[in-house]
């Protein structure tokens, strides 16, 4: 028997596909899998026959991830040798299979001769195909067919732009692999200086391409050169205003440099190219989320974002669903402080420590384990103190004060799922305390994205008087 871990994932990895199978393997939601998938190493099965094994590691290792099998296989199994030959009888071919066979010699030879062309052309290469293997990673084949075309077209500006794109992928690789960490103008990875130089020959015969100039700007602000990568975005949007991707990019370029409204401005002016540009939308949804904090915008672009065909493969999308929860939960509920019990000196926490563990009835009485819990939380003892109020929810079913408890730690801690999971249960039984239907609405709307049920709980939170934030919560869901 067998067991297969996942080890690691790179550039080349199918991310969207193993989010897939991971959801499948272990039957949970794509936000869980995602999770499972930047955890790595994630133990996929265990106690395999041979057969399934190898079938899971042949498509996994197909989708470009690292797999680890235990035991590994034995790839040089012994077979049994058979010393004998084997004797085909001789028959005579019949005469019309014969002339068949020679019709469709005769028929192929047709079909070449008159499509000779269309052949070729399919098996010539092309700046499209090459841009195709770019796009797929496939970073050897597709140097070997930019470098192929540029030896019969050395002054073509689309190959030497795509030559330039092809070093813009070698940095990125080198700098994912040393997870991004600061390349000034002083210490630019070789790579840059090779894509830049590309892109102004390029530039140098082909001055109407507004494109050139954005890829000089994304490369000058890979290696942080950031007034240089303002010079050609802008630039780029002169030369081609009418393309959404060059105002992009200059709005990306201000906000590095730190001028907030003017990167704005330039994401609203590729939207009224593009209303739906999935760049434009996600970069003022960050933009709103982290520079203005103005969360209720943010969560304006991010759903329009989300509501986008494409934008699941974003691998952002979910850390972007996170924050701006984080912020909306911070606006409709007190400081955790506030709905935390007290700090308790160290001395008084001891005694009444001690005096409920050596209770003989804490094992099995509620009440007790809640009390205990909260010593437990005032001094910040987190995994104690959940332990505790897990187990008292156990003893009682109906105890909305643990549940209210464990929602406030993992609200705190950013856990929403737990934190949706602990609420939905109290929902189940009819809580009254508006706390949780507000917080459920809240959940579904930013982090789950799922209007339908935030509706549902809200009016709930609405029908049960609400609290003191119910005006608030009216006015900005």
């Amino acid at each position: 028997m067998y067991s297969v871990a996942l080890e690691s994932l790179n550039s080349k990895s199918d991310l969207r596909a193993i989010v897939g199978a991971i959801m499948n393997i272990f039957n949970v939601d794509k936000v869980k899998a995602v999770e499972y998938a930047k955890n790595l190493p994630l133990t996929l099965a265990e106690n395999l026959p041979e057969k399934e094994a190898r079938l899971m590691v042949d498509m996994f290792v197909s989708l470009g991830a690292t797999i680890r099998i235990t035991p590994p296989f034995d790839e040089l199994e012994e077979r049994p040798i058979r010393d004998f030959k084997t004797v085909l009888p001789k028959r005579n071919l019949p005469a019309g299979c014969l002339v068949f066979i020679i019709l469709c010699l005769i028929g192929s030879a047709c079909f070449v001769t008159l499509n000779h062309e269309k052949i070729i052309n399919k098996l010539k290469p092309s700046p499209a195909k090459s841009e195709k293997l770019l796009q797929k990673g496939d970073m050897v084949k597709a140097k070997r067919s930019i470098q192929r075309q540029l030896r019969t077209k050395p002054q073509d500006s689309e190959l030497l732009t795509l030559q330039g794109k092809f070093y813009i992928g070698a940095a990125r690789k080198k700098m994912n692999a040393e997870r991004w960490k600061s390349f000034g103008e002083a210490g630019a990875l070789p790579e840059l200086d090779t894509a830049i130089s590309f892109f102004r020959k390029a530039e140098a015969f082909n001055p109407s391409d507004g494109s050139i100039p954005r890829w000089i700007s994304i490369a000058e602000q890979m290696r942080q050169n950031f007034q240089d990568a303002e010079i050609s975005a802008r630039r780029s949007v002169a030369v081609e205003p009418s393309d959404a991707d060059n105002w992009n990019q200059l709005g990306a370029v201000l906000v590095d440099l730190k001028a907030i409204s003017l990167a704005e401005q330039s994401f609203y002016n590729a939207l009224k190219i593009e209303p739906n540009n999935l760049p434009a939308l996600k970069n003022l949804a960050v933009l709103n989320l982290y520079y203005t904090k103005d969360a209720e915008r943010a969560a304006k672009f991010l759903f329009a974002f989300l509501g986008q065909k494409g934008s699941d493969n974003d691998v952002d999308s979910f850390q972007l669903r996170v924050d701006l929860t984080s912020a909306m939960i911070g606006d409709f509920n007190p400081p955790w402080e506030k709905l935390s019990p007290p700090l308790l000196p160290f001395d008084e926490y001891e005694k009444r420590r001690e005096k409920l563990s050596a209770n003989p009835q804490l094992r099995n009485d509620p009440l007790l384990q809640e009390q205990l819990g909260l010593l437990f939380m005032s001094r910040g003892e987190k995994r104690a103190a959940e332990d505790c109020f897990i187990r008292a929810v156990q003893l009682s079913k109906q105890n909305d004060a643990s549940r209210k408890m464990l929602a406030i730690m993992y609200l705190k801690d950013g856990s929403y799922e737990k934190a949706l999971a602990v609420m939905q249960a109290a929902a189940s039984n009819n809580s009254r305390d508006p706390f949780f239907w507000k917080n459920i609405g809240i959940l579904q709307k930013y982090f789950r994205a799922n209007q339908a049920e935030a509706s549902k709980a809200l009016n709930r939170y609405f029908a049960l008087g609400g609290d003191s934030y119910s005006k608030r919560v009216k006015r900005e869901l």
